[in-house]
């Protein structure tokens, strides 16, 4: 590096060189001595500290969205994230994909080693804020097309505080965060493997891509109902009066609107008052039918059937549509293991946790009390003792006192 250019840099101390694409360096974040990492620090709120542009997205915004996406030279992620953003208001969209989400991060995780679950390191991550928080926005990245996760505060072998990165920085192709929506460079963000987590269940769009035309879809359907509920919903009260005059006229049009929905008006005499009511009963069905029919292509677009978000099926044909649920849950929990032992954990241990090089997150098996009782009754009647602690962890009991496994002293009575 030249003098000149040497000149220009920011006074950073020697431990950390920052940042990729910033300043042209490879980045190499120490977690040594946190003070160190203040400086990084600032640039990242620099960086997140966005103002959220609200209002209601259309096709031609959807279709923008995905020109920019799609874009070879220069790709643009925010378009689309503000679509995906404000299609997520809708309800139907939002269970199903909390649905989706909830069955993956509602699993017990933890640590074990060598297929054993070890208690000390799963207290690392066991009802810690910062572990929920990023299972879920890392799940999430299934329908957004990726999570980009900063570990904003910490120490020494804790974690502190995560946050996410607003999508619409992020070039997922290009490994970039950009600084601002209009920028061109930003920091490289693969080569920061100490405090930025990147998570991507699905591929870079993420199913909102598709899911946004039935979620702005179904928005103009509410709204075209809502027009149909004020036309006709209400009877149209028609006033017949036998004078001409407009000011006659005037008043009268007043004391109509005045009515609004009470029963009862006074008005002069000669005056009629008809009410029309809409003799078109079943209209409301084309609103409703449209509606049900775009709830059921995104259920099946995010959990691939329909049946346990509807009601009216089959236990047989429910039964099949949650088999289809429990293998897409499946393919989402191998993700989220595969995340976390090959992103987390690494960045785990260079924050200064005491992690194993064997060690790794899986799932503990949850056991079905039902079925559990069955086979330990089995054991017990084949001679086996099971042990106290074993009977509170499966079936969730405390228990005070074991009975005495001893034979009975003999009484000396027949």
């Amino acid at each position: 590096m030249s003098k000149d250019k040497k000149a220009t840099m920011p006074n950073i101390e020697s431990e950390i060189n920052f940042s990729g694409n910033a300043l042209k360096k490879a980045v190499s974040l120490s977690s040594s001595d946190q003070k160190k990492i203040k400086k990084i620090t600032n640039v990242m709120v620099d960086v997140i500290r966005r103002q959220r542009r609200l209002w209601r997205m259309e096709v031609s915004n959807w279709q923008h969205g995905r020109f920019a996406r799609y874009n070879s030279d220069i790709p643009r992620t925010f378009p689309m994230q503000e679509v995906n953003d404000d299609v997520m208001l809708d309800g139907h969209l939002t269970g199903i994909t909390e649905n989706r989400t909830l069955r993956t991060t509602n699993k017990d995780y933890i640590f074990s080693i060598d297929g054993k679950k070890d208690d000390t390191l799963t207290e690392l991550i066991k009802a810690k804020k910062w572990f929920e928080y990023l299972i879920e926005h890392a799940h999430k990245s299934t329908y957004y097309g990726y999570s980009l996760i900063w570990v904003e505060a910490f120490k020494k072998g804790e974690i502190l505080k995560l946050q996410l990165i607003p999508r619409g920085l992020v070039i997922p192709e290009h490994n970039v965060l950009l600084y601002d929506l209009s920028a061109v460079n930003g920091i490289d963000y693969s080569e920061i493997k100490d405090v930025l987590l990147y998570a991507q269940f699905y591929d870079h769009i993420g199913l909102l891509e598709k899911a946004a035309p039935f979620a702005i879809l179904k928005r103009h359907s509410w709204g075209s109902w809502d027009e149909f509920e004020e036309l006709f919903g209400v009877p149209i009260r028609i006033a017949k009066i036998a004078s001409s005059s407009e000011t006659v006229k005037n008043e009268v049009a007043e004391w109509l609107e005045e009515m609004g929905s009470a029963a009862y008006g006074v008005f002069p005499t000669g005056t009629e008052v008809d009410i029309v009511e809409n003799s078109k009963q079943d209209a409301f069905n084309v609103f409703y039918k449209k509606i049900e029919a775009l709830d059921k292509e995104m259920s099946k677009l995010v959990l691939h059937q329909t049946m346990t978000t509807e009601n009216g099926s089959s236990k047989a044909q429910g039964g099949v549509h949650e088999n289809t649920l429990g293998e897409i849950v499946a393919a989402d929990e191998k993700r989220m293991l595969a995340f976390l032992n090959d992103d987390l954990v690494p960045c785990m241990r260079k924050l200064g946790y005491n992690i194993p090089e064997n060690a790794k997150i899986t799932v503990e098996a949850t056991k079905d009390p039902t079925e559990q009782i069955k086979i330990d009754g089995e054991f017990m009647r084949n001679g086996y003792i099971l042990k106290q602690s074993y009977i509170e962890d499966v079936y969730g009991t405390e228990i005070e006192s074991m009975p005495s496994t001893k034979d009975p002293e003999p009484t000396g009575k027949d």
